[in-house]
């Protein structure tokens, strides 16, 4: 058995009294308190995450810019140094997902990709392959293990005098304080559906850093807390709602721009856009308190089934089950009622568009 990758901040959690567990590969923090309290200080207040688990890829070089041009999906000529594209894709010829990304633009021949922890090393390998096919001057440097990332998330964070910075949500700050601690990066979005901030820095200051934002109330959330926020803001999960045969038409994931020139998977999106797709991604809000609906969770219309469940969970925010996950396109009609089979019985869910909550 493969032993998982600790993450840099693996002694800070443990000292702080965290519960440990496994996610993509990866020894991370799983709870500190209770997942259900954690998700709720970020909806009413604000919470801190350790993600360093997700892969940080510096391209650079003459070159960088249109080898990224070529194979993510938005226009990354347009790009200025201090500028962001989030989110975006790098897809395969038949526009399957490779990964769901974030390009940042450091320097003139310089960028950081910042993708899912699963796809890492397939990412650094699909980008090195590309440029040798392509014969472009790049340089790949992997750089996750030497470099922290926490994510700062909660309805509240403008209570925090130190995070009142001047940043909008497609832009970050480099090598500034915070905390006492020297940051490399600091960008600005909200996966959890709340305001946020994502901070990169060298292992020694993200310790630092966590002691910090523990030390001034805010509340240590671990991955399992991370995900119930995400599927309530109807964020996709690599490995559930997409893969390498999924593609961003079904997963109504429109991470993608047609009027570039060309990237890898334009002609077969063009191509799936005037076809149709045979299943889309849809949310279901179950219509009682019973069973939690879970991925590989069968969907039924009546008694014909019409679809799978790829994400589910407790929603503390509704006080119910929640689900994504794909149905046939004759059949993804909001607002219908449908049957998600748990444990062989049937119970009613009803099609909605997500995020499953609204401020």
């Amino acid at each position: 058995m493969t032993s998982l990758i600790p993450t840099p901040l693996k002694e800070v959690h443990l000292y702080l009294g965290a519960q440990m567990g496994e996610f993509a590969g990866w020894e991370v923090a799983s709870v500190y308190s209770n997942s259900i309290e954690e998700s709720e200080a970020v909806r009413k207040d604000v919470g801190a995450f350790d993600v360093s688990h997700m892969g940080r890829i510096m391209i650079e070089g003459k070159d960088a810019q249109n080898l990224l041009d070529l194979i993510i999906t938005k226009n990354v000529k347009k790009l200025d140094i201090g500028r962001i594209i989030i989110p975006a894709a790098i897809l395969n010829d038949k526009a399957g997902f490779i990964d769901d990304v974030s390009l940042f633009r450091i320097k003139e021949e310089s960028y950081l990709l910042v993708c899912n922890a699963i796809n890492r090393e397939k990412v650094k390998k699909w980008i090195e392959e590309k440029s040798k096919e392509f014969k472009l001057n790049v340089m790949v440097k992997d750089i996750t293990l030497e470099t922290t990332m926490i994510a700062v998330q909660g309805r509240s964070i403008g209570r925090i005098e130190e995070l009142n910075l001047d940043i909008d949500k497609e832009s970050f700050l480099q090598n500034i304080k915070l905390f006492d601690a020297e940051v490399k990066i600091i960008s600005r979005s909200g996966w959890t559906g709340e305001e946020g901030y994502e901070i990169i820095t060298d292992v020694e200051n993200g310790r630092k850093l966590w002691k910090k934002l523990v030390e001034i109330k805010i509340k240590p959330c671990g991955i399992i807390a991370r995900d119930i926020l995400r599927l309530e803001a109807g964020f996709l999960l690599y490995g559930n709602e997409i893969n390498e045969n999924t593609n961003p038409v079904m997963a109504r994931y429109w991470i993608f721009s047609l009027k570039k020139e060309n990237f890898i998977g334009k002609k077969e999106i063009e191509r799936i856009l005037n076809e149709g797709v045979e299943e889309q991604r849809i949310g279901l809000v179950m219509k009682e308190k019973g069973p939690i609906p879970r991925h590989g969770n069968e969907i039924y219309s009546i008694n014909k089934k019409i679809g799978y469940i790829t994400s589910g969970g407790y929603s503390p925010t509704l006080n119910k089950g929640i689900a994504m996950g794909y149905v046939k396109s004759t059949h993804a009609l909001l607002g219908r009622t449908v049957y998600v089979e748990i444990r062989n019985k049937l119970y009613e869910a009803k099609i909605v568009e997500p995020p499953f909550f609204h401020k």
